[in-house]
């Protein structure tokens, strides 16, 4: 575990609740719900206090911008168009919004060199084919249009012969995609996305959650996983590791280093969380779109209303945090989180 913390190399900020879709396996359904339902999204942070909270990073910090959906927010652009021009800027999508005049927008915002600042990395969330996409997200047509965002925002780029932004597809590992992943990974290399990323599910509740209790919630075991027959998962796993070989796409299971082995036993349910480190509250910052600080997605640390913000980065609060990460080296109710690091299996007895 470090010793020191420096300022934050990736700032997360979730700029609004509001989505157009549903997701049944997303965390942040309750609150996205809300936000419709009671127009909550009108006490969300406004695109002055989020460039606000920006120009308080460091230059060298990588910008994440998330949601809900963030091209939801009427003013995202205002905000992005900000952040590029003091760093490289990262958006994760659900691509049913790039429209040619949005990613028009995009590429004129995009990384120049890898020296500079500007729009670097683009990622669009896809489920699997087009009938389990539309049954996961709960929005008939969604497929159709993340796609076409998608190709719309790879072709710019290509008529453009630009590098960047670097784009990544984002897939969460489920009961009933198993068998789409190689297709996936292939309709990936054969548009010419840089990056797949096949993600664990977690069955991890996040501070937004009713009777949420921060302080002792990643003390608590996380519930189990839907299972996949681990013959069917370790098949198709080893088999698009064996397409990456010879594909330019590159292959990435997150978490972070987790193997095909190690998948296969967490959806088994006998993965241990010591199997693991986190070494998020040394290294990144999240902001809610409410102004809540986060140095991991369970645990509060400050509200850039109440002056906190990057300045609680050595509170009290989030030093205690660290020690007690630090002592720990992990928590129970981590397991399953993308932000955390393999470290190999221990061969002890799940917990």
């Amino acid at each position: 575990m470090p010793r020191n913390s420096l300022p934050p190399i990736q700032a997360f900020f979730e700029v609004t609740y509001r989505c157009n879709l549903r997701c049944d396996m997303c965390h942040y359904l309750e609150i996205i719900d809300d936000t419709e339902t009671n127009k909550t999204y009108k006490n969300e942070l406004s695109a002055d206090e989020v460039k606000k909270a920006i120009s308080k990073l460091p230059r060298f910090s990588l910008i994440t911008f998330t949601g809900g959906e963030a091209f939801m927010k009427s003013d995202f652009m205002e905000i992005l168009e900000f952040a590029v021009k003091r760093h490289k800027v990262h958006i994760i999508t659900n691509g049913t919004t790039l429209s040619e005049k949005v990613v028009d927008d995009l590429m004129c915002l995009r990384l120049k060199s890898v020296w500079g600042c500007g729009l670097f990395y683009m990622g669009v969330s896809i489920e699997g084919n087009e009938e389990l996409h539309d049954v996961i997200t709960t929005i008939p047509g969604s497929f159709k249009k993340t796609t076409q965002g998608l190709e719309r925002l790879v072709a710019r780029k290509q008529e453009l012969n630009s590098k960047f932004p670097l784009i990544h597809i984002t897939c969460v590992i489920n009961q009933g995609n198993v068998m789409d992943l190689a297709t996936l990974y292939e309709y990936a290399n054969n548009l010419d996305v840089d990056v797949c990323n096949f993600v664990v599910s977690s069955p991890a509740t996040y501070w937004h959650g009713k009777d949420y209790d921060q302080d002792h919630h990643l003390d608590k075991p996380t519930a189990p996983v839907d299972e996949i027959d681990s013959d069917i998962l370790h098949s198709q796993l080893t088999r698009i590791e064996k397409m990456s070989e010879g594909f330019k796409a590159k292959l990435r299971f997150s978490p972070n280093y987790i193997t095909v082995e190690e998948i296969v036993r967490y959806y088994s349910n006998k993965s241990s969380y010591k199997d693991y480190r986190c070494y998020i509250p040394w290294a990144k910052v999240a902001f809610s779109a409410y102004g809540d600080v986060f140095s991991c997605p369970h645990y509060r640390v400050g509200n850039l209303n109440n002056g906190s913000g990057p300045i609680s980065w050595h509170s009290d609060r989030i030093k205690e945090f660290r020690n007690k990460l630090k002592a720990e080296g992990i928590f129970p109710g981590c397991l399953g989180c993308c932000q955390s690091e393999y470290i190999g299996h221990s061969q002890k007895e799940s917990n």
